[in-house]
């Protein structure tokens, strides 16, 4: 026998199930990236989105009827291998909201969560793929074993009760944002804003019909975005896009100008 040889032995479980969730994941990265080929990723115009996720500090006293989780299909998190390989970039120059996000920031009426910008691939609605949201503190949450019947968000709780025993992490704003193609730009917004000093989630769902380069903002009287959907340029004579610089800001007269007035029944989702 060689020296460092050893004998093979029984695969411990413990390895065993390491290496088959790898399978799955690659699995599943695989099939991402091979629908986003087949869909037509290489023909499809690519566009920057941008999105200003902020908090409603009047909302602060308000409930929302309990705690809930995104029930969240096919996505992918910005940053990953799987999100470069699909034409998924994150942005960090020449966007076109930065006046706003510094206006929400400073103001005392609302508090910025996150400024995210994107490249992606302008795709259909069957090939299109989430982006992944997940941002603030993360605490645990608790589930059913069966979430087959939940269309959108999961009823949950802070600790384990009979109906609901799976546990699983969450965040302060958890959830995706879809964009998609059709005859219009298409936005979808799944997302829950967790407050955790209540124990309340507060939900954002809304399908909305966009054109390129308009400001748009979905809220509801908790938490709510900004977002502007810019197309860029490729040009004929290099293999370089051009991402487009920032455009106006909304007059500054005050930033209620660019956060509308609350007007979304609070225990419903955003329509």
């Amino acid at each position: 026998m060689m020296p460092g040889n050893r004998l093979a032995g029984p695969m411990p479980d413990t390895v065993r199930h390491d290496m088959n969730r790898r399978i799955l994941r690659y699995t599943y990265q695989l099939l991402i990236m091979g629908s986003l080929l087949i869909g037509g990723l290489a023909q499809a115009r690519d566009y920057q989105i941008e999105v200003v996720l902020f908090e409603t500090v009047a909302g602060r006293d308000l409930t929302a009827g309990g705690l809930y989780y995104p029930k969240i299909g096919r996505s992918i998190r910005l940053g990953t291998e799987e999100a470069v390989a699909a034409g998924f970039v994150p942005l960090e120059q020449n966007l076109s909201l930065s006046d706003n996000a510094a206006a929400i920031a400073a103001s005392r009426r609302y508090r910025l969560i996150r400024h995210l910008s994107w490249r992606q691939p302008g795709l259909e609605r069957k090939d299109a793929v989430a982006v992944r949201i997940s941002l603030g503190n993360t605490s645990a949450v608790y589930l059913p074993e069966d979430i087959s019947d939940y269309k959108e968000f999961i009823p949950a709780s802070a600790a384990p009760t009979p109906e609901r025993q799976r546990k699983i992490n969450t965040s302060t704003v958890n959830g995706s944002i879809l964009v998609h193609l059709g005859r219009f730009l298409h936005m979808e917004t799944q997302l829950v804003f967790t407050d955790e000093q209540s124990g309340q989630s507060f939900r954002l769902a809304q399908s909305r019909k966009m054109r390129s380069r308009e400001l748009h903002y979905i809220d509801n009287p908790r938490f709510g975005i900004l977002t502007r959907i810019l197309p860029i340029e490729e040009p004929e004579d290099s293999a370089s896009a051009t991402v487009p610089g920032p455009e106006p800001a909304i007059e500054d007269n005050a930033l209620d100008q660019a956060i509308p007035r609350q007007r979304v029944a609070l225990n419903a989702t955003a329509g």
